[in-house]
């Protein structure tokens, strides 16, 4: 074969890389069938019988060979199975809490903070004005009326709670620890990297935390929402999302309000949920052993 007609080196590598998602009893002829078909297709690149654009047609199959390469390790239906339990989120809330922790260098803004609150309330303070504590106020006040506002929320919720178990009480408190968790540290890092730009002036700073805090509170408040409205939507027993939602009844009816009914894909139970505004509130009805095979 010509060097004219030779694959670009950098689609060869990205195959070869994703051989390594392939499984390893199949991973050498899944190696070879990718790279010959990435062969002859640059082979007709140089004879002129390719219609289409050759570097284009290339990233087509790199991206459809990573892709094969990806579903035969993860079964889809598996992966499907387990995007819907309850580790899905936890996972996510994980990820989201290292990739935070490498980008801002181990929460450097966050421990300034700390640092600065440690030596402010140690250090004697003999000046009037203390540069100090607007660092501080400015990001307490905020966290203070985010978690205000998380109270709030809760408090004006819908979601019936006593009469589910501790697994149901501990995944719920698990889920709001990451949201109280990951959106204010990343609020804190967004102060701390907007504070570095020492070309912006001091009105771009001011207005530039005012829009990042009205969006963190924003941001809060939408993650306690999701919070509850996620757990409504699940499990009482083994906490996975709800399947094959189907609305019945009528807005416009007193009697038959409208209603979501949801059933576990495990076979656990059905969950009615009401949707109208002063409704009885969601029923969930426990199915039988015989329901766990259909």
């Amino acid at each position: 074969m010509h060097s004219d007609v030779r694959p670009p080196a950098p689609a060869v590598w990205l195959l070869r890389a994703a051989a390594l998602l392939a499984p390893g009893s199949a991973r050498d002829a899944w190696r070879d069938l990718w790279l010959t078909r990435l062969e002859n297709l640059w082979i007709l690149a140089g004879r002129g019988e390719l219609p289409a654009h050759a570097p284009s047609e290339t990233a087509r199959l790199c991206r459809d060979a990573a892709a094969r390469a990806f579903w035969t390790r993860f079964e889809r239906a598996r992966l499907v199975h387990w995007t819907g339990g309850p580790g899905f989120v936890l996972s996510l809330a994980a990820a989201a809490l290292l990739l935070l922790a490498v980008l801002s260098r181990g929460f450097q803004g966050t421990r300034g903070v700390i640092y600065t609150f440690v030596a402010w309330k140690i250090e004697p303070r003999a000046l009037r004005y203390d540069p100090r504590a607007d660092l501080l106020v400015g990001h307490f006040v905020p966290l203070v009326m985010a978690f205000m506002v998380g109270l709030m929320l809760i408090a004006i919720g819908r979601l019936s709670l006593g009469r589910y178990g501790w697994r149901y009480w501990c995944y719920l408190l698990t889920k709001f620890a990451a949201v109280a968790t990951v959106v204010p540290l990343l609020w804190i890092e967004g102060n701390a990297a907007l504070r570095t730009h020492r070309f912006v002036p001091e009105a771009g700073l001011v207005i530039g935390w005012l829009a990042w805090t009205l969006a963190f509170l924003g941001a809060f408040g939408c993650g306690v929402i999701w919070v509850f409205a996620d757990q409504r939507r699940r499990c009482p027993v083994c906490l996975r999302r709800l399947a094959s939602p189907v609305t019945v009844g009528s807005w416009a009816s007193v009697f038959d309000p409208v209603t979501t009914e949801m059933v576990c894909d495990e076979g656990h139970g059905a969950l009615a949920m009401d949707e109208s505004e002063t409704g009885a509130g969601d029923r969930w009805i426990t199915l039988d052993s015989s329901w766990k095979g259909l």
